[in-house]
């Protein structure tokens, strides 16, 4: 099935946008928890348990796992596993790419059919277009799914991301391109998507929806980075088309005994504010 379309059923059957962000920070964890890639484990597992029928899919924050060393990457394959179990997407965030070969490796790591392969990765365009081949591929001929770095919100984006010669504009453009030939007839959605920070000034998700008007967009920072999920909504079309993924203001919602109900209770109020 076309990811947009696989996409698409699920965010429908579960009547949400959200997605569930998997980064762990051993010193944030509930004192139940050991501080290593077992503790981490049982703490997501627990999570994906608790709040699977609130979110379409879980968005597995690699780095957080990458130092736990080979432990943590074990994690990441049961997290996916289960993830999979409740029928939620899994979007793997390592923000990939390379030249040649190397990002053929990385394509099949993570979007083929391996221990580590999610339904889609997201991906730094930078290397340009035979860097992004190989991962395009596996969107056409394998059902998967990437999300393209287009405009990030951390605070020195604006050095390449803004003003004369924003590189963000032209990625855009480029996104467009390469999502053309896994459009959807069904629902005129793209495998390939982008990454659009949900704190970006006012009114640029809505440009950039005018200029990518086939690409799913992920929109990071709403919650604890204090982006507007009414800003992101506007930019759905026929009720599909943005994901918000979530995970420090639901994760850490307590410390305390208290912490699985204080993070439904996050994600709930989110659900409600999809409308």
């Amino acid at each position: 099935m076309n990811f947009s379309e696989k996409l698409e059923s699920v965010v429908k059957e579960k009547n949400s946008c959200l997605m569930l962000g998997l980064d762990p920070k051993p010193e944030k964890f509930p004192k139940k928890f050991t501080r290593n890639a077992g503790g981490a484990f049982q703490f997501c597992s627990e999570m994906i348990e608790s709040l699977h029928d609130l979110v379409c899919g879980v968005k597995i924050q690699m780095a957080y796992f990458e130092v736990f060393g080979h432990e943590g990457i074990a994690a990441v394959e049961k997290l996916i596993a289960l993830a999979k179990e409740k029928n939620l997407i899994v979007l793997i965030d390592g923000k990939r790419n390379d030249i040649g070969s190397t990002a053929e490796a990385y394509a099949k790591a993570y979007l083929g059919d391996g221990p580590l392969s999610g339904d889609a990765l997201t991906v730094n365009p930078l290397l340009g277009t035979d860097g992004m081949l190989p991962f395009i591929k596996y969107c056409e001929e394998n059902g998967r799914g990437i999300f393209v770095l287009v405009r990030t919100s951390n605070p020195s984006a604006a050095e390449f991301q803004g003003g004369e010669g924003d590189l963000s504009v032209r990625i855009a453009e480029k996104v467009e391109e390469w999502n053309m030939t896994t459009q959807s007839p069904k629902n005129n959605f793209s495998s390939v998507g982008a990454v659009l920070g949900a704190t970006i000034p006012e009114g640029m998700l809505s440009f950039f929806r005018e200029e990518m008007p086939h690409a799913w967009f992920l929109c990071p920072g709403v919650g604890a980075q204090g982006g507007s999920m009414e800003e992101v909504l506007k930019c759905r079309k026929h009720g599909i088309g943005v994901l918000i993924p979530v995970s420090r203001s639901v994760l850490y919602a307590s410390d305390g005994e208290d912490y699985i109900a204080a993070a439904r209770e996050e994600m709930q109020k989110l659900w409600e504010a999809q409308g």
